[in-house]
């Protein structure tokens, strides 16, 4: 029953924050009487229902864990600059593309910040970058495109920054999810630099390609997987291609193109916030790490009509649950390449 009335009053604690805006509770009237956490969650969360969901979720989690917490809505102007006037605040959930983000966390090494689908090493002792387990976005993203492109002849089209090996550990997930899903063909390699037209030369060649089609682009196939970051100039060339994109970064921010992304990794948002409510209150929380995070899906189908199979959501969900059981391997479908 005490625990019920700490969580009632942490709730409605919770509604004064979300209400007031820039007020956070201080909480000296809970019990027992120790050290206090305090969270913000920066959200670029724009319609009111995703705020309202956003709102709630930070309340439940706040509530189970004792903390005070509240959302700051960059769609609404905020400014995350203004968290560092914040007395108090112990930690920053955030996307790691959100704008001064960066810049925030090494202006102010007292506070802590958890970066959401940032793939990068993070270098400052008080930041973590909260990400899926990458192997297994790339596994998923080779078999949804192989599921995608289906109906075409050709194979699908990889862009990356540079040309991948067999043996690459990315190129052979995607290859593992591609044989999964039946396909025997090799995807064509399309390095940014091709599409953007700053290839040199005897630099530009994929796998898949022969030596005279080097030095001109081949998007392939009726999908494109975008394993690398792509530069502004190369999305001219996407958007002129025509294919369905495969997502396989975890930024939030959306891409140029984003209307034909029918697949990308979910967010982290849900899973991340209850993982590093816990943590910081249980005083595990650690800084200059990588932590992956298991959140209840991987991967978000966006488009499901560019699939032939309608129930392709379905699918993903037990093909994910398979793969968090260990009853599919994907490390077990990397052979079979066509040589």
């Amino acid at each position: 029953m005490k625990q019920r009335i700490v969580q009632l009053i942490a709730a409605g604690c919770l509604t004064a924050v979300f209400v007031s805006g820039c007020h956070k509770p201080t909480f000296d009237h809970m019990e027992p009487s120790s050290i206090k956490w305090s969270m913000s969650v920066v959200s670029g969360a724009e319609s009111e229902a995703e705020q309202q969901a956003a709102d709630v979720l930070a309340q439940e989690v706040a509530g189970k864990h004792g903390l005070s917490a509240e959302v700051l809505y960059t769609a609404k102007g905020g400014n995350v600059s203004q968290l560092a006037s914040l007395k108090g605040l112990d930690l920053v959930l955030a996307a790691a593309d959100t704008p001064k983000i960066q810049e925030l966390a090494k202006a102010h090494p007292e506070l802590r910040f958890s970066l959401l689908g940032d793939t990068s090493d993070p270098t400052l002792s008080n930041v973590r970058h909260l990400v899926h387990q990458r192997a297994r976005i790339l596994f998923l993203a080779g078999f949804l495109a192989a599921e995608a492109n289906r109906t075409s002849s050709q194979p699908f089209t990889v862009v990356v920054k540079e040309l991948r090996t067999p043996d690459d550990p990315d190129w052979k997930m995607i290859m593992a999810g591609l044989h999964y899903a039946g396909r025997k063909d090799v995807p064509v390699q399309v390095p940014v630099s091709q599409l953007d037209g700053t290839a040199g030369a005897g630099t530009d060649a994929s796998a898949g390609q022969t030596a005279a089609n080097r030095n001109t682009p081949k998007l392939q196939g009726l999908l494109a997987v975008l394993l690398d970051p792509v530069s502004e100039a190369a999305w001219e060339q996407l958007r002129a291609g025509g294919q369905w994109l495969v997502r396989t970064d975890e930024r939030a921010a959306a891409v140029p193109l984003q209307d034909r992304v029918i697949a990308q990794p979910a967010s982290l948002y849900e899973a991340a916030l209850e993982q590093e409510a816990a943590l910081l209150v249980s005083g595990k929380w650690t800084g200059q790490q990588k932590a992956v995070v298991e959140g209840k899906q991987t991967y978000r189908i966006a488009n499901p009509s560019a699939f032939a199979d309608a129930q392709i959501g379905v699918r993903l969900e037990l093909i994910e649950q398979q793969v968090k059981s260990g009853a599919i391997k994907p490390d077990e479908y990397v052979a079979g390449v066509v040589q």
